[in-house]
């Protein structure tokens, strides 16, 4: 009699996957439709953003049962222990019913975070090793402004060599021949750093959360080290709060947007906020390198008192000039 076969070990711990990309991305986008899908439906969430009020969680939370916000601090230095409580308080909440039972966690960072701080918090917390496992880090990379973000921001290179899987986005804004030449660029840099990554395209938040879980198995086995180092500084960024009237004209809006661009150029690093506009009720955003502000209708519930208004990240230090550009201009608005 053949003995019998013990039935394979599984790992009992909740799967957590990172998603990072630098900031204009578009990782929420994409974070949206995976949570209307089966592998990711049921998961819950940790949304951590830069700045007083939030966009994402607005945006997220009505896709999960389960949703916490890490507000106003980067989970990869500041915000490190907030990101822990709220894994915490996730954990037991699911633990006595409070909560479903979620089967995976997704953290979405902000997009100034570094992926090396937060896997070392997660492997070095005992509490937190317990509950949990990392299944993998997702990087996004807008395929727009790839070269441009890469060069200027480091952030973007450590999300980068953090990475398991690669997400190019905006894949249907750039020719099929400049994305190809990208492609092969991004294969070399990974190479050289010792990295073999899996590089999958996205447009219109296409891409499919069975495909970017598959491009984490095919990705598993890459070497780590690249993200354990130490990471003890905040970063060079300030979030600030543009507060706006209940109803604003449209090209008024787009026009003051058009001239903090000009006034802050490179500085600029994200807007991004809720807007009631004569048109209707706006979604606002602005990635860095790009030259217009995107407008899309806000169909979020509507209940947001206190909340219409951008927020608005700058890069520091800013030149004299642009800091007393900024003051003024927070002061006109």
């Amino acid at each position: 009699m053949n003995p019998t076969v013990p039935p394979p070990v599984t790992d009992p711990r909740i799967p957590v996957y990172l998603l990072t990309g630098y900031l204009g991305s578009g990782k929420t986008s994409l974070l949206k439709a995976w949570l209307a899908q089966p592998e990711l439906r049921d998961a819950a969430l940790i949304i951590n953003e830069l700045g007083e009020v939030g966009l994402d969680n607005q945006l997220l939370s009505v896709a999960s049962e389960s949703a916490a916000l890490v507000a106003n601090a980067c989970v990869c230095c500041t915000g490190l222990p907030g990101l822990a409580e709220a894994m915490e308080d996730l954990f037991w909440a699911r633990l006595h019913r409070r909560i479903p039972r979620f089967p995976s966690l997704v953290i979405e960072t902000t997009g100034l975070a570094e992926p090396a701080p937060v896997v070392q918090a997660l492997q070095g917390s005992e509490l937190l090793r317990e509950r949990y496992r990392l299944a993998g880090v997702i990087t996004c990379l807008s395929a727009t402004t790839a070269d441009a973000v890469l060069g200027q921001h480091a952030e973007a290179r450590s999300q980068l060599s953090g990475a398991n899987v690669l997400v190019l986005t905006k894949t249907d804004w750039v020719d099929d021949a400049a994305l190809s030449r990208l492609k092969l660029r991004l294969e070399h840099q990974l190479a050289h750093q010792g990295a073999q990554v899996p590089i999958v395209t996205s447009a219109q938040a296409s891409l499919s959360a069975a495909q970017v879980l598959q491009g984490l198995q095919e990705g598993a086995g890459r070497a780590t080290q690249a993200r354990h180092h130490t990471h003890d500084h905040a970063h060079s960024a300030q979030a600030h709060w543009w507060p706006l009237p209940d109803e604003v004209d449209g090209q008024t809006l787009l026009t003051q947007i058009q001239t903090l661009q000009t006034s802050l150029g490179p500085a600029l690093l994200r807007l991004k906020g809720r807007v009631l506009s004569e048109q209707g009720p706006w979604l606002v955003q602005l990635a860095p390198f790009e030259t217009h502000a995107e407008v899309v209708p806000d169909t979020l519930p509507s209940d947001i008192e206190g909340q219409r208004g951008l927020t608005v990240i700058v890069a520091l230090p800013l030149s004299a000039s642009q800091q007393a550009g900024l003051a003024a201009w927070l002061r006109r608005v």
